[in-house]
């Protein structure tokens, strides 16, 4: 049984997570987006897919599923990383946002963390603007506390946030073990 974890990430709370997972799973090969290829997916039997959130939408996930044709028989995990906390209402616009209802997948949201020190130079503007321009609105936004918070690096990745994916992930080998000895 072989597994494929794919990823996309900016910060590198993603690959964070794809490296514990690699560590938790068996048969893993890890590639980042960039080099996923027809044959990765043909040779896997199951694939993970893991991306930042922004804005609901899961980066480079359109790129991923560019190739679900080849993965309708598959069993395909997708994880998106990010700072919010989850609510019903943010995973139904997230599924609504990247079109998910019409794909056969499992969605699992995990908690990243915020690094502005790991952030491209134009992702660090773009925050910093956007600060600015909350303070200039008037919608009671302290734009230094906020920098000073900002300033020191959150990290939420841990090992036990994958759990319930990994636990999911154990039963569908065993089912495919189980239909394959029937």
């Amino acid at each position: 049984m072989k597994t494929l974890i794919v990823y996309k990430t900016n910060t590198g709370f993603t690959k964070e997570y794809a490296d514990i997972l690699n560590r938790r799973v068996n048969d893993a090969t890890v590639v980042p987006i960039e080099k996923l290829n027809k044959k990765l997916i043909k040779e896997s039997d199951i694939i993970f897919y893991g991306g930042p959130l922004r804005n609901n939408v899961i980066l480079g996930l359109n790129k991923f599923l560019k190739h679900y044709d080849l993965m309708e028989d598959k069993d395909v995990f997708i994880f998106a990383v990010g700072i919010q906390p989850l609510d019903d209402e943010k995973r139904e616009n997230v599924i609504a946002a990247n079109g998910l209802e019409f794909y056969h997948v499992r969605l699992y949201f995990l908690q990243g963390g915020m690094d502005l020190q790991r952030m491209k130079p134009l992702q660090r503007k773009m925050m910093m603007l956007g600060l600015k321009m909350a303070s200039k609105q008037n919608q009671g936004v302290d734009v230094e506390l906020l920098k000073e918070r900002l300033s020191t690096p959150l990290n939420f990745v841990s090992s036990s946030n994958l759990d319930r994916m990994v636990d999911v992930y154990h039963r569908v080998i065993l089912n495919r073990k189980t239909i394959v000895n029937s």
